[in-house]
C-alpha cells in the first residue's frame, strides 16, 4: 500500500541515482552540446595562431678580487657580485634603450603579412621583401599598405595614405606621410602581393618590454623567455637582446675605464707637481743646514765632541806639567827635570839632554873643582840648555793653549749641531714623509693607469650565453587541454542550464517536491500523464492510468478503515485553483470505487460545475434540492450511466450564494441520510484558494483529497495547502499528484505492475540518435 510507504521526516535523503537519471534523460542534448563545443574547439584551434615560447640562458661573470694586476678590476665595472645586483641587471637587460637597439637592428617596426582565409600570417624571414624605417615623424603610431611588385626595380603601395605617386624603387628612400622608409627585395624569393605594416618604435619597445621575461636563477644564471607566433623571430630577438646587452656592458665598462684614465692622468699631473715642490724643499733644507745625511752627520758630531773632550783633558794635563817644569826652569837651580810625562817631544828631548848633562857635570865634579874648564863648559852648556828649555816650554805652552782654544771652539760647534738635530730631524722627517706619501700615491696611480689600459684593451662580454635561444614548444593554445575542456564544458553546459532552470522553476513536478515542501501531509497516489487524451478509466482497463486509480482507491480504503469507517465514507476532492484536475480525480476515483461498493458523486463546485464533461448533465441538482422544499434528495440523484454502482448528484443551477447553501443544515442532513445508502460519497468541490465554498465541506468530510497537478501547480500553492490544513485543523488531508509524466514518476520511463507496463515513446530528437533497423 502506498500510504504505508510514506516518510514524514523533513530530513529525507536525496536519491542521487534518481537525480542523475533525471538529468541523463537529456542525453541527446548533452551529446549534441559536446559535439558543438568540440567542433567549436576544433575550429578555434585550427584558425588560432599558435604561440611558441623561446628561451635563452645567460651566465654572469662574478665580480671578485683576484690575484695579480687585474685584482682590482671589480671597481671598473666587470661582473656582478650578488643576487641583488643580478636583480638589477634583470631590469637593465629589458630596459628601453637596449630594446630599442634590438628593434632597430632587426627592423621589428616593419612587418610583412600574407592574407589567409581566416587570419593574416606574418612571414618574417620568409618574406620576399625587407624594409626599415629611416625616419618617422612625431606622433606616428602605425600605418599599413599593400605592396606588390611592378617590375624588377619597382614596387607599388596601395590601400593607404600616400604623398604623391604610388610607385617606388627598391633600395631607395620612399617618402610616406609618416616618414621615410626603404624597402628592398630578398634574394632567391620571388615577390608577390603582401600586406606591410609600419609600426612606431615606441610601440615595438612597449611590446618587447611586456613580452620578454627575465627570471633570475641560482648560480648567477638568468633565463630570458619570449612568447610569440614565430619561433625564429623570438629566437632572433633573444639572441640580439643578449648581444646588445653585452655591447652595452662593454661600452659602459670602456666609458668608466676612460673616465678613470682621465682621472688618473689628472691626478698624476698634480702629484708630479707636488713631488717636484717637495724635492725642492728637501734640497733647500739640506743646503741651508749643510746636510748631506742628517743621521751620519749627527753621529760624526757626537764622536768628535767626545774626542775633543778627551783632547782638552790631555792638553790641560800637558799644560799643567809644562807649567810645573817652567817653574823649575825659572828657579835657576841646577836640578833634574821630570821626563816621560807626555810633554811634547822637543821638550822631552831638551829635558833629557839637560838631565844627562847635569848628571855628567855632577860625576865630573866628583873628580874636579868648579874652576875646572870642563866644569865651566858644563855650566855654560847647561845654561844654554836651560834657556832653550824655557823657550821651548813657552812655545809648547802657547801651542797647547792654542789647541785648547781650537778644541773648545769645535766643541761649541758640535754641541750646537747636536742641540739643533731634533728640530732638523723633525722638519726633515716631515718633508720626507710628504715625499714618501706622494711618491707611493704616484706609483699606485701609475700601476692603475697600466691596469686601466689593460681594461680598455680587454673586450670580454659581461655575460656568457650558456644556451643560445631555442624554442621549447607551443604554450598557447593548449590543444589537449582545450579539447578536453570543450568536452567537459559541452557535457556540463546543458546540465547547468537544466540545473538553473530547475532552481528557477517553482512548479511542482514530482512526489518528492511535495514531500520536501510539505513533509507532514502524505501523497497517496501519483496519477500519470495520459498521452492518448483519455480522461476516464474503463472496465477491464489494465493501463497504468487505470492502475494508478486502483492504487488511489486502495489507499482511500486503508485510511477509512483506519478511522473505522466501513460505510458511508465522505471524501472531499479539492485543489488550490481551477485546472488542477480535481474533477477528473473525483470522477475516476468514483469509477474505481464503484467496483467494490455503491458510490455517490456530488458536484459540490456550484460556481463552476464540471461533471457534465464526463456525464450527460441533468437539469436539476444539489442547489435545486437545497433551495426546494423537498424532503428527499433521491429525486435529484441519477445514475451515471458509466457503472450501475455509480450515482451522480449534479451541482444544479448556478446560485449567487453557494457558500450559504453549502452551510445549510439541510445539506448536513442530506449527507447523513446518504451515508446510509452509499458506501462512498465523493464531493467534487470548488478550489479552496479562490473561494471559501469548501470550508464547510471540510468539516463533514472523512478524508480531504487535495489535488496537485504536476508542471502546473507551484510551490506557493503547496504552502497555501499547508496553511489551509493548519488553519482549519484538518487531520485527514492527503495529496494526490495528478498528470505526472513518466520522467517525474518514481518508476521512471517504465511502469510495471504485473502484466501492465508503460514505455515512453521516443522523441524526434532521440530518434535522430537511434540507428534505424533495416
Amino acid at each position: 500500500m502506498e500510504l504505508l510507504d510514506q516518510d514524514f521526516s523533513p530530513n529525507k535523503k536525496i536519491n542521487f541515482k534518481k537525480e542523475i537519471i533525471r538529468f541523463l534523460k537529456y542525453w541527446p542534448w548533452i551529446i549534441l552540446s559536446m559535439v558543438v563545443f568540440y567542433l567549436a574547439a576544433y575550429f578555434y584551434l585550427k584558425y588560432t595562431q599558435p604561440q611558441y615560447q623561446s628561451k635563452t640562458t645567460l651566465l654572469f661573470q662574478e665580480a671578485s678580487g683576484g690575484k695579480g694586476a687585474l685584482g682590482d678590476l671589480k671597481s671598473l665595472g666587470m661582473g656582478v657580485s650578488d643576487g641583488d645586483e643580478l636583480q638589477g641587471e634583470a631590469a637593465i637587460i629589458i630596459s628601453k634603450p637596449i630594446l630599442q637597439r634590438v628593434g632597430k637592428n632587426l627592423n621589428l617596426d616593419v612587418s610583412f603579412f600574407v592574407k589567409g582565409k581566416i587570419r593574416e600570417v606574418e612571414l618574417y624571414d620568409k618574406s620576399p621583401f625587407k624594409g626599415q624605417i629611416i625616419k618617422e615623424k612625431d606622433g606616428f603610431s602605425g600605418a599599413s599598405y599593400y605592396i606588390e611588385p611592378v617590375d624588377q626595380n619597382t614596387y607599388k603601395l596601395s590601400e593607404g595614405r600616400l604623398l604623391a605617386g604610388d610607385r617606388f624603387q627598391y633600395g631607395r628612400p620612399a617618402n610616406l606621410p609618416f616618414g621615410t622608409v626603404i624597402i628592398d627585395k630578398v634574394p632567391k624569393i620571388s615577390p608577390y602581393k603582401l600586406k606591410v605594416i609600419f609600426g612606431s618604435m615606441k610601440n615595438v619597445v612597449r611590446r618587447l618590454e611586456s613580452g620578454v621575461k627575465a627570471q633570475v636563477q641560482t648560480g648567477l644564471l638568468m633565463d630570458l623567455s619570449l612568447v610569440g607566433p614565430i619561433p625564429q623571430k623570438s629566437e632572433d630577438i633573444l639572441n640580439e637582446l643578449a648581444r646588445q646587452y653585452n655591447i652595452d656592458g662593454v661600452n659602459d665598462k670602456n666609458i668608466e675605464a676612460q673616465n678613470s684614465a682621465e682621472f688618473i692622468d689628472s691626478r698624476l699631473g698634480l702629484i708630479s707637481h707636488d713631488l717636484e715642490k717637495i724635492e725642492g724643499d728637501k734640497e733647500n733644507f739640506k743646503k741651508a743646514n749643510k746636510i748631506t745625511d742628517l743621521d751620519v752627520q749627527a753621529g760624526i758630531a757626537v764622536n768628535r765632541l767626545t774626542g775633543n773632550v778627551e783632547n782638552i783633558f790631555n792638553q790641560s794635563a800637558q799644560l799643567e806639567v809644562l807649567n810645573a817644569v817652567s817653574t823649575l826652569a825659572d828657579s835657576g837651580k841646577e836640578q833634574l827635570f821630570p821626563t816621560g810625562l807626555g810633554l811634547p817631544g822637543a821638550t822631552e828631548t831638551l829635558l833629557s839632554q839637560y838631565n844627562e848633562l847635569l848628571l855628567t857635570k855632577k860625576r865630573t865634579l866628583k873628580q874636579a873643582t868648579t874652576a875646572n874648564p870642563a866644569i865651566k863648559a858644563f855650566d855654560k852648556e847647561l845654561a844654554e840648555l836651560g834657556v832653550a828649555i824655557r823657550k821651548n816650554i813657552q812655545e809648547s805652552r802657547a801651542q797647547i793653549q792654542k789647541r785648547l782654544g781650537q778644541t773648545n771652539y769645535e766643541m761649541g760647534e758640535d754641541k750646537a749641531s747636536i742641540y739643533k738635530y731634533p728640530t732638523q730631524e723633525r722638519t726633515f722627517r716631515n718633508i720626507e714623509r710628504q715625499r714618501n706619501l706622494k711618491e707611493s700615491l704616484y706609483l699606485y696611480l701609475l700601476q692603475k693607469r697600466e691596469e686601466n689600459a689593460i681594461t680598455l684593451a680587454v673586450t670580454a662580454p659581461k655575460t656568457k650565453v650558456v644556451n643560445p635561444a631555442y624554442t621549447t614548444g607551443v604554450v598557447t593554445p593548449n590543444y589537449s587541454q582545450i579539447k578536453t575542456a570543450s568536452l567537459i564544458v559541452g557535457f556540463f553546459f546543458p546540465l547547468a542550464i537544466i540545473f538553473f532552470i530547475r532552481i528557477l522553476d517553482v512548479k511542482v513536478r514530482t512526489k518528492d517536491d511535495i514531500q520536501n515542501l510539505v513533509p507532514n501531509i502524505p501523497v497517496i497516489s501519483e496519477i500519470p500523464f495520459e498521452e492518448s487524451g483519455k480522461t476516464l478509466i474503463e472496465k477491464n482497463d489494465f493501463s497504468i492510468f487505470a492502475e494508478s486509480f486502483r492504487i488511489l482507491t486502495s489507499n482511500i480504503k486503508f485510511i477509512l478503515r483506519a478511522k473505522e469507517i466501513d460505510k458511508g465514507g465522505v471524501i472531499l476532492v479539492t485543489s488550490s485553483v481551477k485546472g488542477e484536475g480535481k474533477t477528473t480525480i473525483s470522477m475516476n476515483t468514483a469509477l474505481s470505487l464503484s467496483g467494490s461498493g455503491k458510490v455517490l458523486l456530488i458536484g459540490a463546485d456550484i460556481r463552476n460545475p464540471q461533471l457534465h464533461r464526463f456525464i450527460s448533465k441533468k437539469t436539476k441538482g444539489l442547489t435545486d434540492y437545497l433551495v426546494s422544499s423537498h424532503e428527499t434528495v433521491h429525486d435529484f440523484i441519477t445514475n451515471s450511466g458509466l457503472d450501475k454502482n455509480l450515482d451522480v448528484l449534479f451541482s444544479g443551477a448556478k446560485a449567487p450564494n453557494p457558500n450559504d447553501l453549502l452551510d445549510m443544515r439541510k445539506f448536513d442532513d442530506m449527507i447523513l441520510l446518504l451515508k446510509k445508502d452509499y458506501d462512498y460519497i465523493i464531493m467534487d468541490s470548488a478550489p479552496v484558494m479562490l473561494v471559501s465554498d469548501s470550508m464547510h465541506l471540510v468539516d463533514i468530510a472523512d478524508l480531504v483529497i487535495y489535488t496537485v497537478k504536476s508542471e502546473f501547480s507551484d510551490n506557493e500553492m503547496l504552502s497555501f495547502a499547508q496553511s489551509f490544513r493548519k488553519d482549519n485543523q484538518i487531520q485527514n488531508m492527503v495529496f494526490v499528484l495528478n498528470n505526472v509524466k513518466p520522467e517525474y514518476s518514481k518508476y521512471g520511463y517504465k511502469y510495471g505492475y504485473g502484466y501492465y507496463s508503460y514505455n515512453k515513446p521516443k522523441s524526434k530528437l532521440r530518434s535522430l540518435f537511434t540507428k534505424k533497423k533495416s
